[in-house]
């Protein structure tokens, strides 16, 4: 099958991720293309045809979206997969310069209710949540991924705390460096990710003193390997559309707490969720340094399940939405 995939690139995260794991999984037994910007090039295979494409552009221009159509037509793909509300709307508004109707199917990766997801041949919800802002012959495919092998590294002394994301307000890193603050026994607490946050976080973990054992490690190419040799991993985020470091989490960390967001919501026992606050965040992890073993035998039986959000399922799932659609 010869499939398109387009993304509206602003950052490498969670969407981008997703976009370019089904593409070089699913360029494995199929001609894919990925209409992007270069920017994305270090993540995408070699058999992924990356076509380089600016949807900055006004998605109402005829002459921009008669030149998008004249791709289209030397692509001639079966199906385009589109990741984000601009992308579909460009697509969209293209094939009106094309005979060949292509089936567009629209994978909606945010809970921000768009109309313009009623363009799309077939929208795809990723939790149960986003469905519901989606038309009545959606389905849902959950987010999947790839396990990569883990490079052992020295496990530390003390109680080692990861958090891995986006450093941003709604990602709640500000929630977890108070609720440390908090503990009365010995710990480390790594944060992985970069974003506009960073200096803010800088700044509250100097007032409160922590310098020796917080530290902003910023991206990194392995976190697998950090996640593997880490104590517990948290996810404090107020809102999640999904939560793909979850699937992180299931992958490589002995342990994963979270509050109620997100496939957390689904899959983590309540043992193992906590409400958004620091004092919350503090009692549960007094409750798992003083009761260890236990919590870690709680998420063993999360973890048993890991098969469950590997990438070829997903895009298993995927290529059958395909074909229904160009039957």
């Amino acid at each position: 099958m010869k499939i398109l995939h387009t993304l509206h690139w602003v950052q490498f995260a969670g969407t981008e991720k997703v976009c370019v794991d089904i593409c070089n999984e699913m360029s494995k037994d199929n001609e894919v293309f990925l209409l992007t910007q270069k920017k994305i090039k270090p993540y995408i295979n070699d058999s992924v045809n990356l076509v380089e494409f600016d949807f900055e552009q006004n998605r109402y221009n005829p002459l921009f979206l008669y030149k998008t159509a004249q791709i289209l037509k030397q692509i001639s793909p079966d199906v385009i997969h589109c990741h984000n509300t601009k992308e579909l709307e460009i697509m969209y508004n293209a094939r009106l310069f094309m005979s060949k109707k292509i089936p567009i199917i629209a994978t909606k990766h945010t809970l921000k209710a768009k109309k313009r997801y009623e363009k799309a041949d077939l929208c795809v919800a990723i939790l149960e949540d986003t469905k519901e802002i989606l038309k009545e012959n959606s389905i849902i495919i959950k987010n999947g991924m790839y396990e990569k092998k883990t490079n052992p590294m020295l496990k530390l002394d003390t109680f080692h705390i990861v958090s891995a994301a986006r450093l941003d307000p709604v990602k709640g890193m500000q929630t977890i460096i108070k609720a440390v603050s908090l503990l009365d026994f010995d710990f480390k607490f790594s944060i992985f990710g970069q974003g506009e946050q960073r200096a803010e976080l800088e700044k509250q973990i100097s007032d409160l003193g922590l310098e020796n054992k917080v530290s902003i490690v910023g991206f990194v190419d392995n976190l697998q390997d950090y996640l593997a040799s880490c104590d517990i991993q948290i996810i404090a985020s107020v809102f999640e559309p999904y939560g793909l470091t979850a699937i992180d989490g299931i992958y490589y960390s002995p342990l994963l707490i979270s509050t109620k967001t997100g496939i957390c919501a689904q899959i983590l026992p309540d043992e193992l969720i906590f409400k958004n606050t620091a004092e919350s965040l503090a009692d549960k992890l007094t409750e798992i340094y003083n009761n260890y073993n236990h919590f870690v035998d709680v998420f063993a039986k999360v973890k048993a399940r890991k098969d469950e959000y590997s990438i070829e399922k997903m895009v298993q799932k995927y290529m059958d939405a395909y074909r229904g659609l160009i039957k």
